[in-house]
């Protein structure tokens, strides 16, 4: 299966992986036959993107940080806890504290701390999706830096809910598609507070974990919000934090931009390392990423083009590539290119879905 762009979808593709409402609700079954009517219908809802089985590689199952019900249940969590600080109630930890342990589990028994993130997300439940991504980075820089489970839960327990005071936030103010104007940045900054008060509010939650409400925008040289802390002064759970939701807030589709290369994602963290972020978790946070996720088109030095298909941990700059095109003509029999055994070969150039 793989990972496409809604637009460059062909009607009569096979949907290779079920998709879900903000609610967990199944929208389309896994193996339905994609009709014009669904594909617009699902463009109409935010959709940008769904896995179809495209004949590239229909025997390549994604690598997985963590199950689909995992990813759900998060989900689910996530959208109760907003419910529950909207209407006044107190947050139900014992159901938040089940999720980030389930997010641990998941990743200690993948035993693959390659990133390789893969969801298909709409934009109006944008936060709930993001609050998961960025606790599976969160937990596995926790890992690279040999936290004991139980600091791991405190880690993930702040952030699966960094962004929980975004329920106080105006919904016109989060999903304009524009530039925000100086006022309403004003009133997004807030949202650190609101999530601050509430995790604090809740006797459960250690007081780092709301911390990481509190400080995941703070920058390194102290030019984040909304304290202007540097350096050691922030959190090391928040350090984790700013990079793990930076990197995903710019590999995904936003309301006012497209997503961001991977591979440029990456530069732009390097060339701010230590500067807006701590260079100790970056530094070990990038040997993790996957250079090129499975299912990327790239194109190779020598004019041949593919399907990444699988990465190397050992440098995930050098994936294996299923190669169907020699410069635009289509290959008779698919070859199979590991790169780490061709030192000559190196990607050039990455493809639109």
């Amino acid at each position: 299966m793989r990972k496409v762009t809604l637009d460059c979808i062909k009607v009569g593709s096979t949907l290779a992986r079920a998709i879900y409402s903000a609610h967990g609700h199944s929208l389309l079954r896994e193996g339905t036959v994609l009709t014009t009517k669904y594909l617009e219908r699902l463009k109409k809802m935010g959709f940008s993107s769904a896995f179809i089985d495209d004949g590239l590689m229909d025997d390549i199952v994604p690598d997985e940080s963590i199950s689909e019900e995992t990813r759900q249940q998060a989900i689910l969590c996530i959208q109760e806890v907003s419910d529950d600080i909207k209407n006044s109630k107190p947050i139900k930890a014992a159901l938040a504290k089940k999720v980030v342990l389930d997010i641990i589990d998941d990743i200690i028994g993948s035993r693959n701390l390659l990133l390789n993130l893969s969801d298909i997300r709409f934009h109006d439940n944008y936060t709930f999706y993001h609050s998961v991504n960025v606790t599976v980075i969160s937990v596995m820089i926790g890992i690279i830096l040999y936290y004991p489970y139980d600091r791991l839960c405190d880690l993930g327990l702040g952030v699966l809910l960094h962004d929980i005071g975004k329920t106080q936030i105006p919904i016109g103010i989060l999903n304009k598609p524009g530039k925000l104007t100086k006022e309403e940045y004003q009133i997004v900054k807030q949202h650190t507070w609101y999530g601050f008060e509430a995790l604090r509010a809740t006797p459960e939650f250690k007081v780092t974990s709301a911390h990481v409400a509190l400080q995941h925008h703070e920058r390194y040289n102290g030019s984040g919000y909304p304290r202007e802390l540097r350096g050691n002064d922030i959190l090391e759970f928040a350090r984790i934090a700013a990079v793990a939701d930076v990197y995903d807030a710019m590999t995904n589709d936003r309301c006012y931009r497209k997503k961001i290369p991977v591979n440029k994602v990456r530069q732009h963290l390097i060339d701010n390392s230590g500067i807006l972020f701590d260079p100790g978790v970056l530094d070990r946070f990038i040997e993790k990423i996957a250079f090129y996720p499975q299912g990327t088109k790239v194109v190779l030095k020598d004019g041949r083009s593919g399907v990444v298909i699988k990465q190397n941990t050992a440098d995930p700059m050098r994936p294996i590539i299923r190669l169907f095109w020699d410069n635009n003509v289509h290959l008779k029999e698919p070859i199979e290119v590991n790169l780490l055994d061709c030192p000559d070969l190196k990607i050039v150039r990455v493809l639109d879905s």
